[in-house]
């Protein structure tokens, strides 16, 4: 049985910044204590705090809290159960001590938090820019988009116009 959860981005054009910038891309993927646990109202209290970190931080890619799904994405009594963002890191440890400094982990508001490197990998070809410094890391996303354009699938922005809302 697998849960099905929702994600909800904060759309705060702060939090915005290219991947890449500063270090890599990581994901961190949190999931809050159970009220079993005592998580009460952590979330709450540090919600200000928690979205300051990570504007101040410059690093944050995208972010927003996971939800048990509902009929509507925009229903209130949708709760929030976790958190969830993509930021940039120099390595694996500066991943690591940026989430475990988070104003909620240090709350105690996780019962699990996982950090994994991100590698956005784009199956359509679309946004591909060629690597100056190591040109060979681009040649399979260079040949990808070479074929997918081949089997008339869309390449550029003219036949994606949904993904440039």
């Amino acid at each position: 049985n697998i849960p099905l959860f929702r994600w909800r981005q904060v759309r705060d054009f702060s939090l915005r910044v290219d991947d890449g910038r500063v270090g890599v891309p990581n994901i961190f993927v949190a999931m809050d204590r159970t009220p079993e646990e005592g998580v009460g109202n952590t979330r709450e209290e540090v919600r200000e705090d928690y979205l300051e970190y990570l504007i101040r931080s410059e690093r944050v890619i995208a972010a927003g809290p996971i939800h048990f799904p509902t009929e509507f994405k925009d229903d209130p009594s949708s709760t929030a159960v976790g958190d969830f963002f993509i930021f940039n890191a120099e390595d694996r440890d500066d991943a690591i001590k940026f989430v475990e400094e988070t104003p909620s982990a240090q709350a105690g508001l996780y019962g699990s938090m996982k950090v994994h490197g991100f590698n956005a990998y784009d199956v359509t070809g679309k946004f591909v820019a060629s690597n100056l410094v190591h040109p060979q890391k681009t040649k399979n996303t260079e040949d990808m988009k070479e074929a997918l354009e081949h089997w008339g699938y869309p390449v550029n922005d003219l036949q994606t116009k949904w993904l440039n809302w």
